[in-house]
């Protein structure tokens, strides 16, 4: 059986006791046939001389140290650029990954229908802890959106923050875009999604940690995200009024109060096929307009 070489990158910055944890649950993979890249972008905690020490033990793991802290987007673009695998995927550096997952992709790969161009997870997290043999679980993921086309992204980001394809793929899209300050996940998967579908599997094998002190990108003040937004619309010329009614929905999670009710309409009516996150989305709506107008 043919065992591709697989590069996980992790772009990182001062979380060295986090990256620790996100480089060990690549190190224990099932599948062993793995390089890790690990890009940091300047930082000063002792990150250097962990990477030094840990890449000694470990001949799979290089590491890039960046001259200039430049965000993210430059840090995985690196990671692409001198990636040897055959195959892709990233972890960021407060995450981490179940021990199957790398193998569980490769298993899925094999069998995907010929349209889909990337893979991506269920993920979970300390607030959304999935059993995978939860049978409530089961059902709502299958009448959920399995399959997602480039109309999708308008709509909501389904994929997240990471997906598995050819490393080819990325680099044919020139990585990241480093203008974005926000978005950067969604506005990748919305060109990868030019080649193809991008299709959603069942089993949870990536963990989101929002318990740490450290800050995430939904924190950020609501001008850079407007700023992102208006960008995004410039880049892709979206000119379609339901798209761009359908793109407010993404503020949702940074400041509820940029959502209309037309916008929430536009997702339920034109994007109705998604019923569980339509319904979902739709009662935090009303649960924020209910509280918004007692407390008047």
């Amino acid at each position: 059986m043919k065992k591709p070489l697989v590069s996980i990158y992790i772009p990182t910055f001062n979380r060295c006791d986090l990256l620790k944890r996100a480089v060990d649950s690549v190190r224990v993979q099932t599948y062993t046939n793995l390089e890790i890249i690990v890009v940091d972008d300047c930082s000063t905690d002792g990150t250097k001389e962990y990477l030094e020490d840990v890449s000694k033990r470990d001949c799979r793991i290089k590491f890039f140290l960046k001259e200039k802290n430049s965000g993210a987007c430059i840090s995985r673009n690196i990671a692409i650029k001198n990636a040897s695998g055959e195959f892709i995927t990233g972890l960021d550096d407060d995450d981490y990954f179940t021990p199957n997952r790398i193998e569980l992709f490769l298993k899925k790969w094999e069998c995907i229908p010929s349209d889909v161009i990337a893979l991506f997870s269920v993920n979970f997290s300390n607030e959304n802890h999935m059993n995978e043999n939860n049978g409530i679980q089961k059902l709502l993921f299958f009448i959920s959106k399995r399959k997602i086309k480039q109309r999708d992204l308008y709509f909501a980001n389904y994929v997240g923050n990471q997906v598995f394809t050819k490393t080819e793929n990325l680099r044919d899209l020139n990585g990241f875009d480093k203008d974005f300050k926000a978005w950067q996940d969604l506005e990748m998967w919305f060109r990868l999604s030019e080649k193809g579908s991008l299709m959603k599997i069942f089993e949870p094998t990536y963990f989101v940690d929002r318990s740490h002190e450290f800050n995430r990108i939904t924190t950020q003040n609501i001008s850079k995200i407007l700023e992102t937004q208006e960008l995004f619309i410039k880049k892709h010329k979206v000119k379609n009024r339901i798209y761009l009614h359908a793109l407010n929905n993404h503020l949702f999670y940074y400041d509820k109060s940029k959502v209309s009710g037309y916008d929430v309409f536009v997702k339920l009516v034109f994007n109705f096929l998604d019923l569980k996150n339509n319904l979902k989305y739709l009662y935090l709506f009303l649960k924020y307009k209910f509280n918004r107008n007692s407390s008047i």
